[in-house]
């Protein structure tokens, strides 16, 4: 992960915990959240604050809330590098039908229809303990006037 090479070096701190009266400073708290890789409560840690103190403070700056974010999103692009490298590994196929699996089940992949949870257009059936109600998934029930029933078996007239 690249990070920025002008992060200020973080002073010495000879105590356990950071006294309240001793403020955040901008930015220490942005080399403290590049060190921990967008991590915030690791970033805490690092200058001895509750992580709900330096997450308030984030939050209110909306300079730090860009720098989290960007040091998240290179753990993304890292990611999708490593997402790649494993769909096209040609000398582990076992790698690339995981990876393909684990795409396939993404919050991308499922607004094109992949993976569970997905609603498909198509007919559902719904029983509950009494007679079978066949509807498409708009709603739409089957009436079935236009087969014939026998004996729980459904005969297309045709």
């Amino acid at each position: 992960m690249t990070i920025p090479n002008n992060l200020i070096p973080l002073p010495t701190m000879p105590y356990d915990q950071r006294p309240i009266e001793i403020p955040l400073d901008v930015e220490e708290c942005r080399t403290a959240i590049w060190r921990a890789k967008g991590n915030v409560s690791r970033a805490a840690e690092i200058l001895k604050v509750p992580s709900s103190r330096l997450r308030n403070f984030i939050q209110r700056s909306p300079y730090l809330t860009r720098e989290l974010r960007e040091s998240l999103e290179l753990h993304v692009d890292k990611a999708e590098e490593i997402v790649d490298e494993a769909l096209n590994d040609e000398d582990d196929k076992s790698r690339r039908d995981q990876m393909a699996r684990f795409v396939l089940g993404s919050q991308v992949a499922r607004q094109r229809g992949w993976g569970n949870g997905v609603q498909q257009p198509g007919m559902k059936i719904d029983n509950k303990g009494g007679m079978i109600v066949v509807q498409w998934a708009d709603g739409t029930k089957f009436d079935g006037n236009d087969v014939n029933t026998i004996e729980g078996e459904t005969v297309d007239p045709n």
